[in-house]
């Protein structure tokens, strides 16, 4: 119990001197991050650095439609090919049969099972 006493104790006493001598540090850190940042130097590559990105930025939303309107038309492409495929293939009484067949089975419910007899049961007065 006396090392965690002793511990917050240390750790308050180095919170308040290190608070007092911290801002007067943070503040010449700062003054000299600013005086870096603002000189014609920094400032001139900064420039650069921003219409090179404008540039190849402005290209982006061009290309992005031309491959979007590409994907959309060649979707559609499928889409027209599989719906022709299933035209054909519906075109005949056969297949169409089927396929309603198959709709109506699995769309009915399953009956419900039969009680069976057992012993002691009277099953005459149904």
């Amino acid at each position: 119990m006396r090392g965690k006493l002793l511990f917050i104790t240390g750790g308050l006493v180095g919170y308040v001197l290190g608070a007092r001598a911290g801002r007067k540090r943070y503040d010449q850190i700062a003054a000299a991050a600013n005086d870096l940042w603002n000189a014609k130097p920094v400032q001139r590559r900064v420039t650069e650095v921003r219409d090179a990105a404008l540039e190849l930025v402005g290209d982006i939303p061009a290309n992005l439609y031309k491959v979007g309107k590409k994907a959309v038309s060649q979707a559609a492409a499928k889409k027209k090919q599989a719906a022709r495929k299933t035209d054909t293939t519906a075109a005949t009484p056969a297949a169409k049969t089927s396929t309603t067949t198959s709709r109506t089975t699995a769309a009915q419910p399953k009956p419900k099972p039969k009680a069976t007899p057992t012993a002691g049961d009277d099953f005459t007065a149904q």
